[in-house]
C-alpha cells in the first residue's frame, strides 16, 4: 500500500470518530427544558412541586414514570419488571458512555515507512466507549419508591 492510502485511511478514521463524538454530544445536551417543551400537556398535568423538581432535573418519591422521563429522560436499557409481595416493581437504569483509550498490537501483513518496507508488526490506538451505570430509579406500583444518582 502506498503512503497516500494510509493518509486516506487515517482521515476516514478521524471523520468516523468525529461523527461518533458529535452524535454523543447531541444526545448529551438533551435537557429537562427540551423534554418539557416536547410534552407541555404532560408537564402541566403534574403537581406544582413536581413541576419545579422536573425543571431542575430532580425527582422525588411518589412521582410517576412520565414525570421521571421529563426530569431524567428515557432509561438507556429496557426496564426490568418484577413482582414482590404482590407489588409491581419496575427498575430503570441510566448509563453514560466513558471514553477509554484502546491499544492493539499484533503481527500481520503490512507496509510501513517512506520506502514502503515490509513490517510484520502493527499497532493501533483508538477510543472505545464503555457503558457505566450512572443512576437508577425503582417504581413500586407505578410510583417512584427509591432512586440513586451514582454519577450524573
Amino acid at each position: 500500500m502506498c503512503m497516500r492510502c494510509f493518509t486516506f485511511l487515517g482521515k476516514m478514521k478521524m471523520i468516523a470518530a468525529l461523527g461518533m463524538v458529535l452524535g454523543m454530544v447531541s444526545c448529551a445536551s438533551y435537557t429537562p427544558a427540551d423534554r418539557i417543551a416536547e410534552n407541555p400537556v404532560l408537564y402541566k398535568s403534574l403537581p406544582v412541586e413536581q413541576q419545579v423538581l422536573v425543571q431542575q432535573g430532580n425527582i422525588c418519591k411518589g412521582m410517576s414514570p412520565e414525570a421521571v422521563m421529563l426530569a431524567w429522560g428515557e432509561p438507556n436499557t429496557p426496564p426490568v419488571v418484577g413482582e414482590k409481595d404482590g407489588r409491581r416493581i419496575e427498575r430503570w437504569v441510566y448509563k453514560s458512555y466513558e471514553p477509554v483509550t484502546v491499544v492493539s498490537v499484533g503481527m500481520g501483513y503490512g507496509y510501513y515507512g517512506p520506502r514502503s518496507w515490509y513490517n510484520p508488526y502493527y499497532s493501533d490506538f483508538g477510543t472505545a466507549y464503555v457503558p457505566e451505570d450512572t443512576a437508577y430509579v425503582e417504581f413500586v406500583n407505578g410510583k417512584v419508591d427509591s432512586w440513586e444518582a451514582l454519577k450524573r
